[in-house]
Order: structure tokens, then C-alpha cells, then sequence
């Protein structure tokens, strides 16, 4: 084994047998110290990100020159757990202190989406940048925005107390400040599954300004944002938050979504059974009723000239015979035309035996002596239903004008489109969509929680409306 340089060895090396030849960081006379100055790299400390990443390129470039195969140093660095820790006190049931931990962001792995700034471009973060920019995530801020949708760096309500690089994640801890805003900390306990971070960074440096994504060489972290995943570049961050400083009134519901979904569905079967029973009888009595007014429609003009023709041949005294006269029957065969409509039939044949006994015979005709015949059983009966059937009619449309709800947006549900009204908000019509400045400028001035707010911007957001 190779002895430790000694002083005066140390100072006898020329600048470019140093990792970091400015500050004379790190020699490399040998394959011993250039094997050890790249272990210790991410450990060093007082140097910045872009010396970091210079250092690496150095250590691998004289490892070359001597003859040694750094295959595995790869490796073992992409396998290798960087971290960064502040040493904090353990103050039991702190008021002020929500602990949260996450995925902060991916590592060597491109982005879902764009992130701000990057001119539409997906970015990667390489893992000697993550690890070399490791420790300027010390103290740095958790930052959010009313409706977790973006950055706002003047509202930080977090800090960061510990990172590590575990693989493909960049891994954060750290609290919330749950007594200075105690609203903000339940929305994130009460919503943590559908919350990730977005780190903030300045000084980066990319490979290649053209290329898509934008790998990212060197950065110096300078914060992070608590913002929903689908917002987020990476849509896999995730965010943990404890729930031994939330406030008491949020309590972790002890099933998933698809879960509750799956209870509320067997409990409420029985009931929508019935009511799809009830629906689908009122939906056939409705269609048999507006069936019938069709059919009445069609044949109420020829009853009515039936009616005109007895009523010009009884002014004439032809056919004028109390039961058995053309007036009578002609009366008769209006009536039942009618009736057949009504009841969901179109009247085709007409049968004179099954009219006998009609009530219609002309008055001035009448036998001397003869009584007034009284109505047949038959048309007493049809005009009884055309009765009981226009009055169920009247009273269906009557009860559906006043109690039936104002059409709602099969896209939003009843309680979206309460939380709409109590923003002081109207629903997009057909083929608009609201500015998303527009929502969150009501959204602000609105009364509403900060999950109401979230749950409406995403279902609207979901149901295409959010321009």
C-alpha cells in the first residue's frame, strides 16, 4: 500500500495532479490517492457545484492516464447513498413542526413534463449533479401556492432538514411550520397522496441548450414546492406527510379511494335498483302517454270530420234514427277513434256490432214518446280513460316543470357545480373554457377552503374546461 503523501510531498505536486488545482484539493499523484480523491469528492467540502463537476471529469481523466479501468466506479456510484443531514433537535410534540419527507425529484431519468423555465424543454438531472448540489439543499425553503398548482418563493411555509440520493430518487425531509399556518398543514396531511415536490435551482448548467431534455450538468438547489403531481415535471415525486402535528380536526381516512367507492356502491345498490325500477315505469307511462297524444293528434281531425258529417245530416233529418241512424253511429265512431288513439292504438276497423246502443240520436227525429237513450257502457268507459289519462299527464308535466333541477354539465357534478356557485362562478358553456387566471383570482376572493379550491380546479381541469 502506498504511504500518505506527507507535507512536503503534498506541496511539491504540480497544479494538475489535483482534482480541484485552485484550491489544491484532492491529489492524484497516484492510482491509490486517485482511486481515494474520488471516493471523498461529494464528502469535500468548500467546494461548489460546478467544481464538483469539473473535479469528476479531472479524477476520471488522470485514472485514464495512469491505466485504470473506472467501469465500476460507474457503477458503484450509481448504487452508492449520498447524504445530507442538519442535526435537529427532537423536540416531542413541537406545535410548529408537521415532519414531511419525499421524492423531491428523479435522477438520470428525463422528465414527465416541462418544467418552468426550460422553454418548453423536458430536463434531466444527472447524478453527479444531484450529488454534488446535495448539500445546498441544507435549510433551504418549502414554498407552495393557494391551489398547490406552481412555485411561489415567498411563501415558504417549510424547511428542508436532510437529502439523500437513493438510486433514482433525491429523497428530502424536513417539517412544516403547522402552527403558523395550520390551514395549509391539514390540506397537505388531508391530501398528501395527490401532492408531490418541484425543486427550485439556479446556476445550472446543461449540456446541450438545444437538445431535448435538457441535461443538467451542475445546479445549486435553492428550494423546493409542495404542488399536485400532475403539475409537477416528475408526476411520481411524492410527499409523506405525519400526522402527529396536524391539526386534530384532520384524521387520515382508513381506505383508499377505489375502496370507498366499492362500499358506497354495495351499500347504496338496493336503492338504486329501485329507483332505476321507478324510472324506467315512469319513462314507459311517459312514452305510452305521449305515444297517445301523438296517435290522438293524427286521428282528432278525422273524428272531427266524422262529427261535422252527423252533424249535417241530422240539420238535413237524413240518418237520424236513435240507436241505430247514421248520426248515431257516426258519433260513435269518432268517440272510439279517439279513444283507441289515446290508448296507444291507430284506429283501423270499425265494426257496427260492437257500437250498438249508442248515446247520440238526433233530437228533432225522435220517435213521439221515446226516452233519451242513455250512454253505452263502452264509451263511458273509453271517455273515463281519456280522462284519468290526460289528467296523469297534466299532473307528470306539472311535477317535472317544478321540481326538476336545472340541467347540469354531465362533465361536472353537483357538488363541483355548488363549490362553482360559491365562487361566484358559471359553469363554461358548450365549447368554452374558463382562463385558469380567471378561476384563481375568484378562487381568491371566495370564502372556500383550500381543499375545496383544489378539488375544483382539478375536476375542472379533468373535465376539459380550463383554458
Amino acid at each position: 500500500m502506498t504511504a500518505p503523501l506527507t507535507k512536503e510531498q503534498r506541496e511539491a505536486l504540480p497544479g494538475d495532479q489535483f482534482a480541484v488545482p485552485g484550491k489544491r484539493k484532492l491529489p492524484m499523484p497516484d492510482e491509490r490517492h486517485t482511486r481515494l480523491a474520488w471516493s471523498q469528492l461529494s464528502r469535500t467540502q468548500g467546494l461548489t457545484a460546478e467544481e464538483k463537476v469539473d473535479a469528476r471529469r479531472r479524477i476520471i481523466r488522470r485514472a485514464h492516464e495512469l491505466g485504470m479501468d473506472t467501469t465500476d466506479w460507474e457503477k458503484i456510484s450509481a448504487m452508492r447513498i449520498d447524504a445530507m443531514a442538519l442535526v435537529v433537535p427532537d423536540v416531542q410534540d413541537h406545535p410548529n413542526r408537521m415532519p414531511f419527507s419525499g421524492v423531491l425529484t428523479r435522477v438520470g431519468l428525463p422528465s414527465d413534463n416541462a418544467p418552468h423555465g426550460s422553454k418548453g424543454k423536458r430536463v434531466l438531472l444527472t447524478a453527479e449533479a444531484a450529488e454534488a448540489a446535495l448539500d445546498s439543499l441544507a435549510l433551504m425553503a418549502v414554498d407552495y401556492t393557494p391551489n398547490f398548482d406552481g412555485h411561489d418563493v415567498r411563501a415558504k411555509i417549510g424547511v428542508i432538514t436532510g437529502a439523500t440520493v437513493e438510486g433514482s430518487d433525491l429523497r428530502i425531509e424536513g417539517f412544516i411550520y403547522a402552527a403558523d399556518f395550520p390551514e395549509e398543514a391539514a390540506e397537505i396531511k388531508a391530501n398528501k397522496n395527490a401532492l408531490g415536490f418541484s425543486f427550485e435551482a439556479q446556476q445550472i448548467l446543461v449540456e446541450d441548450l438545444d437538445a431535448d431534455p435538457l441535461v443538467i450538468t451542475a445546479c445549486v438547489f435553492t428550494g423546493a414546492a409542495i404542488l399536485l403531481k400532475d403539475k409537477a415535471a416528475y408526476t411520481t415525486t411524492s410527499l409523506a406527510a405525519s400526522a402527529e402535528n396536524a391539526p386534530a380536526a384532520i384524521e387520515d381516512f382508513p381506505m383508499t379511494k377505489e375502496e370507498l367507492e366499492a362500499v358506497l356502491a354495495a351499500a347504496l345498490k338496493p336503492v338504486t335498483e329501485r329507483l332505476d325500477k321507478v324510472e324506467a315505469s315512469h319513462n314507459e307511462l311517459g312514452s305510452k302517454i305521449e305515444a297517445g297524444k301523438e296517435l290522438h293528434a293524427k286521428v282528432a281531425p278525422h273524428a272531427d270530420t266524422l262529427r261535422a258529417c252527423a252533424a249535417s245530416m241530422q240539420a238535413a233529418g237524413i240518418g237520424v234514427h236513435a240507436t241505430r241512424g247514421h248520426v248515431a253511429i257516426l258519433n260513435r265512431m269518432a268517440d272510439n277513434m279517439e279513444a283507441e288513439a289515446m290508448g296507444g292504438s291507430l284506429p283501423h276497423i270499425y265494426r257496427d256490432h260492437d257500437y250498438n246502443g249508442g248515446m247520440y240520436a238526433g233530437a228533432d227525429a225522435k220517435p213521439a214518446g221515446a226516452a233519451t237513450p242513455a250512454e253505452s257502457p263502452e264509451v263511458a268507459a273509453l271517455k273515463a280513460q281519456i280522462g284519468d289519462l290526460t289528467t296523469k299527464l297534466d299532473g307528470i308535466q306539472a311535477a317535472a316543470r317544478d321540481t326538476s333541477p336545472e340541467p347540469q354539465r354531465k362533465t361536472l357534478s353537483p357538488q363541483i357545480t355548488a363549490l362553482m356557485a360559491k365562487a361566484s362562478l358559471a359553469a363554461p358553456g358548450d365549447g368554452e373554457k374558463m382562463p385558469v387566471a380567471k378561476l384563481d383570482e375568484a378562487l381568491r376572493a371566495s370564502s372556500m377552503t383550500v381543499q375545496q379550491r383544489i378539488q375544483l380546479k382539478t375536476e375542472m381541469d379533468r373535465a376539459g374546461l380550463l383554458a
